[in-house]
């Protein structure tokens, strides 16, 4: 898809990596790599948000990454933002082994387990700068949310996807992500000072 088309569609291009996963699809090896290399962290990242569990993650990452080298030829050229791909297929994985492990399953549903909104590391060192009293604010602020809420804000602010994209990984329209994510910040605003609500939000 060229640049005008895009335009014209109001379709989001992401050059580099349309670029890599095209290579990836006609068999280039470093391009495969290349891909791997830019999203692992994040996609770990998003993982162990979503069910805590490291070797679950891990295996899927690996079997995730397996598949899509060996199904390649099948594979859709037109993908427009690599990361929301990678993200949507680990979310889907990761959903199929929690329903089958009916040790951590109460339901065949998504909303019997929890997602954690863990703060990256650069925003820890922010907040360990912060009074006490703050610090405990924001977990007192983060527990009133629900596990959407928390999901859709990682999505957004800490992954950089758009609503649309968010509404497909959750598998939601898309101005339910607005409610979700604008009723979220309506209760941490009560809860926390604007400054702390930035940081907290990567402004």
């Amino acid at each position: 898809m060229n640049k005008e088309k895009a335009a014209h569609t109001g379709l989001q291009v992401v050059s580099s990596g349309s670029s890599l996963w095209e290579q990836f699809l006609e068999g280039d090896r470093h391009a495969f790599a290349r891909i791997y290399d830019i999203h692992i962290d994040h996609l770990f990242h998003y993982g162990m948000h979503f069910c805590q569990d490291k070797e679950r993650v891990k295996d899927c990452l690996q079997d995730l990454f397996q598949d899509l080298w060996l199904t390649r030829e099948n594979l859709s050229v037109n993908v427009r933002n690599t990361r929301y791909y990678l993200i949507s297929s680990l979310r889907r994985r990761l959903l199929r082994t929690l329903q089958k492990d009916r040790r951590r399953m109460l339901c065949e549903t998504d909303n019997a387990f929890e997602f954690e909104l863990i703060r990256p590391q650069e925003d820890k060192r922010i907040l360990e700068e912060t009074a006490e009293e703050q610090r405990r604010l924001l977990t007192e602020a983060l527990a009133r949310l629900t596990r959407r809420q928390r999901e859709a804000i990682y999505l957004r602010f800490y992954q950089d996807l758009n609503y649309a994209e968010v509404a497909g990984i959750m598998n939601m329209q898309v101005d339910s992500v607005y409610n979700i994510i604008s009723k979220a910040i309506s209760i941490l605003k009560k809860t926390i000072s604007l400054p702390l609500l930035l940081v907290f939000l990567g402004k």
